[in-house]
């Protein structure tokens, strides 16, 4: 696997990120700070597959994989999630789209869908996020 790539944007720039369903991170990151504010939003009518489910970012209920234990507990499966630092310990669900004014460290923003830890391998496709620094 290679090194992220690792952006920095500007107060009112905008980049698009693809975010693979099986990746643990999505490869390419925004690099931040607590009192940042950002908007992710997927670009329209995208999906992607968990197995043979298809699902948009916003994810869909799969109480098995509730029950098993999804990376982010509070979030649907295949959810849009980021991450900071390539941790779980400080996840925030987007789904559908998000404005993040709660970055709790300084470091790296990434990406993924929601899942069971190590079912990644069974998820497929890819989805494409605007990312927007506010301020």
């Amino acid at each position: 696997m290679s090194a992220p790539v690792i952006l920095r944007l500007l107060p009112g720039e905008t980049m698009t990120i693809a975010v693979k369903a099986g990746a643990r991170y999505s490869a390419t990151q925004i690099a931040v700070v607590p009192g940042e504010c950002y908007k992710v939003t997927p670009l329209a009518g995208q999906r992607w597959i968990d197995l043979v489910i298809p699902s948009s970012p916003a994810g869909y209920t799969n109480p098995l994989a509730k029950w098993v234990g999804m990376r982010v507990p509070s979030a649907r499966c295949m959810c849009l999630c980021a991450a900071f630092n390539e941790q779980d310990t400080d996840t925030i669900p987007i789904g559908s789209g998000r404005e993040i004014r709660d970055i709790p460290v300084a470091g790296t923003m990434s990406f993924f869908a929601n899942d069971v830890p190590g079912f990644e391998w069974n998820n497929f496709g890819t989805i494409h996020i605007a990312v927007t620094r506010i301020h």
